[in-house]
């Protein structure tokens, strides 16, 4: 795997300020090798991936994994992983309007709580990363703080909620699966830190499915952006103020 790191070292030299970095991992249910494998990667680079569980099927055994370990920091990821899209439309567990979905959100919250205790982070990140206006507007009053997608976000701020995306996700989903281009996923990441935004950079990943290419780019890019001074950002900090 060649990957030309240049243009990243570039962008996060010339940033006036220290760039905020945060990991989100999706789709975590229960222990597994994979996960062994991500925890030890972060704990290698001292920096907290942040799982987003999937409520509905999660074991007490990946709870009892989770907060021993403080390199694994539990948010919630919708209810089920259920696609209940429209037809002809992409997929989502929460985009269509759905009379159950606004008692599965809080569902969702009250077992990651009864599961996780004090170190879930009270995130939602919708499957799919596609959530409808509407239920958004109805999270805060279930006890939720922070929303979490993927891309740029349009404010830091919705609903009562803080919103903090991820950015570049090395996985390339419409094809084989394997790592997507590596200069499209640099070109992501230094576009990011040259437009100025306040928004932390975050990179996805989806342990379960990750490739030998996959892991090998992740703890790269984690290491590269580390080495060129970029400074892990508090979630759960951040959702208190």
């Amino acid at each position: 795997m060649q990957v030309d790191w240049s243009p990243l070292r570039a962008a996060l030299r010339a940033a006036d300020r220290p760039v905020r970095f945060w990991w989100r991992d999706d789709d975590a249910i229960a222990p597994t090798l994979a996960l062994d494998r991500l925890e030890g990667l972060a704990r290698d680079a001292q920096l907290p991936v942040h799982i987003a569980v999937i409520p509905a099927h999660a074991t007490p055994e990946l709870a009892d994994i989770s907060t021993a370990s403080e390199f694994l920091i539990p948010v919630v990821h919708g209810w089920a992983h259920a696609d209940t899209s429209a037809p002809e439309a992409k997929k989502s567990e929460f985009q269509r309007d759905r009379p159950e979905a606004l008692e599965e959100t809080a569902q969702g919250l009250a077992r990651m709580r009864a599961l996780f205790g004090t170190t879930l982070v009270p995130m939602f990140v919708p499957p799919w990363n596609r959530i409808s206006d509407a239920l958004t507007a109805q999270l805060a009053a279930q006890g939720y703080r922070g929303l979490s997608t993927f891309g740029a976000r349009d404010a830091e701020t919705t609903h009562g909620l803080r919103v903090i995306n991820t950015h570049v996700d090395p996985i390339f989903w419409r094809g084989n699966r394997s790592l997507a281009d590596t200069e499209w996923l640099i070109d992501t990441a230094v576009a990011h830190i040259r437009s100025g935004t306040s928004e932390p950079l975050g990179l996805l990943t989806h342990h379960l499915v990750h490739t030998p290419d996959v892991w090998a780019f992740s703890a790269r890019f984690i290491a590269e952006m580390q080495d060129g001074g970029a400074v892990p950002h508090d979630i759960g900090a951040a959702l208190k103020n």
